[in-house]
């Protein structure tokens, strides 16, 4: 059970780092952005670069025949110098001139560009963006969600193997469920074997010291949502951190071990 919880929020933090890689189209825009920028000034946009006259306003189309005004004069094979800006020139227009990845400059140009260190491998941000921390919820949720269902899936389990256990015990019983009878189960020839008194069709599990625990899939905890790491994750991070401090204890488990019930 640990072990799949860790496995669980591995996942979850997998999943989260994918928040901070950037496609090959947002990359482009990117290096494109940091060149003109680098060249011009701050206050460089695309928009401005390709001379656009009705600027962020400006449709598909008149962002397309533009490039063909702007060729007349910048095109290389009119002049070779002008090789690497009419390149800048066409990818500029090639972006702005999509549905999508204008959409995708026009974010970043409203909510800032990454930075750009080659040590820490390629583009980054200082600060966190706003659709950062959307795409963290919803994988936050939605990594909840999945494990609520793994919890519901073994309890699930549980309680059919302890209901496939007590059949088979209720198999062996020679009274029918009318009387009692006591028996050893055993899963394989290895096995020491349990001592089983089954009286009246319920079946007791028979401890060392005689004592009689009833064995019933009733005991088994019905999962909740606040068993999900939606709750547990932020409480243990609050308890391993803030709460050590100001004596937050965390509350005791007191229920009883799964599939037995002392026999009172």
């Amino acid at each position: 059970m640990l072990s799949q919880r860790l496995n669980l929020i591995l996942v979850v933090i997998a999943l989260g780092s994918l928040a901070y890689a950037f496609t090959a189209s947002e990359v482009e825009i990117f290096q494109l952005h940091q060149e003109i920028t680098k060249k011009y000034g701050d206050k460089m946009n695309f928009y401005k670069f390709l001379k656009l006259t009705n600027g962020q306003k400006s449709t598909s189309k008149e962002i397309s025949k533009n490039l063909r005004k702007l060729s007349r004069k910048y095109h290389p094979d009119k002049n070779k110098k002008y090789k690497t800006l009419y390149s800048r020139l066409n990818l500029a227009t090639q972006i702005l001139s999509n549905d999508d990845t204008r959409k995708t400059y026009d974010y970043y140009l409203k909510n800032g560009f990454p930075d750009y260190n080659f040590k820490k491998g390629g583009f980054f941000f200082k600060r966190v963006q706003p659709q950062t921390w959307f795409i963290l919820s919803f994988i936050f949720i939605a990594a909840s969600f999945i494990h609520y269902v793994i919890l519901k899936i073994q309890h699930k389990s549980q309680v059919k193997r302890i209901e496939s256990f007590i059949q088979q015990c209720k198999e062996q019983d020679t009274s029918n469920g009318l009387g009692e009878t006591r028996l050893t189960f055993k899963q394989h020839e290895e096995d020491e074997g349990k001592n089983l008194h089954i009286k009246f069709g319920s079946v007791y599990l028979v401890e060392a010291d005689e004592k009689e625990s009833l064995i019933t899939p009733d005991d088994i905890p019905v999962p909740s949502v606040t068993d999900t790491i939606f709750f547990k994750l932020p409480k243990g991070i609050w308890n391993f951190t803030i709460g050590r401090f100001i004596g937050s204890k965390g509350t005791k488990s007191n229920g009883t071990k799964l599939g037995s019930k002392k026999k009172e």
